[in-house]
């Protein structure tokens, strides 16, 4: 009887240390499917990721081409036919005893717009992209803007330089144009300020308004623009935060990740 009794022990203690070490199998069978799952789907995301990136390159190589010929273009032709139209209107003055104030004033503009299509065609050139500074490049625009005497756009920065790589101050660049459009063509706002701070490890790129702002809640912010501008910001590993309450004006946050050391 006791031999039978520990018989049963020895069995019990055996299938325990079986169901036990099976258990311990299939756990470890579980926990490294679970892993290689994990590091498939880790490598797949790095893998689109580094796919959309080459997707944006070429994108913008294209695109920087394409603005070199439009660059080309404006200061070949364009620029030369109104430099010839300004000559003539030169010519024309000195032949009248009068100037009426109409022909002074054509004159003008069209010296002003020969400034801002050499301004243009400088800005699209390669020799111009390669060297590209961002806040230069910002506070360029800003004067392009209040040209217009509509909106007064101001840049504030707390360095000069930003440790960010061409192709993606570039983007910024872009980025940040797109805002300002939204402001000027939607906001009906009369001041934008254009703020970047260079923080521990994070560059801010903050785009404000006094217009009217929007409702979030009820307001389509699904177009290309946005979009585009969401995804930029996105593949250079940084995000983009839309603040905006009606008639208090809108915020745009751009945030990234930057090593200052390198400065």
């Amino acid at each position: 009887m006791k031999d039978s009794y520990n018989e049963v022990i020895i069995v019990l203690i055996a299938g325990t240390i079986i169901f036990l070490v099976l258990s311990g199998i299939v756990i470890f069978i579980l926990l490294f499917y679970q892993k290689k799952r994990f590091q498939h789907g880790q490598q797949l995301l790095q893998l689109q990721n580094s796919i959309e990136q080459e997707l944006l390159k070429t994108q913008l190589e294209t695109q920087e081409e394409t603005f070199q010929q439009i660059g080309e273009e404006l200061h070949d032709n364009v620029g030369q036919l109104l430099s010839s139209a300004k000559i003539l209107l030169g010519i024309t003055e000195r032949s009248l005893l009068e100037v009426p104030e109409t022909l002074v004033t054509a004159e003008e503009t069209l010296g002003k717009a020969i400034q801002d299509i050499r301004s243009l065609s400088k800005s699209l050139s390669k020799e111009w992209l390669s060297q590209f500074n961002l806040v230069e490049n910002l506070n360029t625009e800003a004067d392009r803007i209040n040209t217009s005497r509509v909106v007064r756009t101001t840049v504030q920065s707390s360095e000069k330089y930003l440790p960010l790589t061409t192709e993606a101050q570039i983007m910024l660049f872009r980025i940040t144009q797109e805002a300002l459009q939204n402001c000027i063509k939607h906001a009906n706002a009369s001041e934008i300020k254009i703020i970047i701070t260079l923080g521990d490890g994070q560059l801010e790129i903050l785009i404000a308004d006094n217009g009217i702002g929007f409702d979030k809640n009820n307001s389509d912010r699904g177009g290309v623009g946005i979009l585009n501008m969401t995804r930029r910001t996105k593949l250079m590993g940084g995000t983009i935060v839309w603040d905006a309450l009606p008639d208090i004006g809108t915020k745009v946050s751009i945030r990234l990740p930057v090593n200052k050391s390198e400065i």
